[in-house]
């Protein structure tokens, strides 16, 4: 069954399972493709079986406005209410590593998580992990200066940090590769962070705190 390559439906009853399995499909997809635009309305549920992708909106300059990422075995749809017979796309998806997805029928998904409560479950933590999400990087680029974005993720995602080129750290962060340079050579002139073999490390983990974190 494509269904059972995830976890989301692990411990479903057969029957519910195969009535899924209707109209399933999987696609690989390359770097770069795209799978669906903002302004698309759909009708087939998106899960992410392996690889990653970003989400992104584009502004009225036509810059790319970089969101979030996720990988491997998300849900890649929004699904805003189980009445609702098309769902509204609020952010372009692209794919930055080699991926397969497995779609679904949307009116096929929705009456069998209507009618399991272990599917009804995992579909409401799924989307509020989503929300949360999208609430954290939204509110990182309304109240967070470029500062205190680079210190955030230093301290929050070093692992991450170090694996990406700084262009791309540029670009998830949404400031220019020289403001990027600038933080981080402040903040090794402050001896906050070093650099060693090619990776940042973390000296003054409190004192990097500082910079996003209130009354610290």
């Amino acid at each position: 069954m494509l269904v059972s390559k995830l976890r989301f439906f692990s411990n479903i009853a057969l029957h519910k399972l195969q009535e899924l399995e209707k109209d399933a499909k999987i696609k690989s997809y390359n770097v770069s493709d795209i799978l669906v635009y903002e302004e698309d309305e759909l009708q087939r549920i998106f899960f992410l079986i392996s690889g990653e992708v970003k989400f992104y909106k584009v502004d009225r300059f036509d810059n790319e406005v970089f969101l979030y990422t996720l990988k491997d075995e998300a849900l890649l749809t929004n699904i805003g209410s189980l009445h609702s017979n098309v769902i509204n796309c609020y952010s372009n998806i692209e794919f930055i590593a080699s991926s397969e997805i497995l779609s679904l029928d949307l009116n096929i998904f929705k009456e069998v998580v209507k009618s399991d409560n272990t599917l009804l479950i995992n579909l409401v933590n799924l989307l509020a992990e989503q929300k949360e999400m999208i609430e954290c990087m939204v509110n990182m680029g309304m109240i967070y200066d470029v500062t205190a974005r680079v210190a955030k993720m230093l301290y929050e995602h070093l692992p991450l940090f170090n694996s990406l080129k700084k262009q791309e750290i540029s670009y998830r962060l949404n400031i220019q590769p020289a403001t990027l340079s600038r933080v981080l050579t402040k903040f090794l002139r402050r001896g906050i962070i070093e650099e060693k073999n090619h990776d940042t490390l973390i000296l003054l983990p409190h004192e990097l705190k500082k910079y996003f974190k209130e009354g610290i």
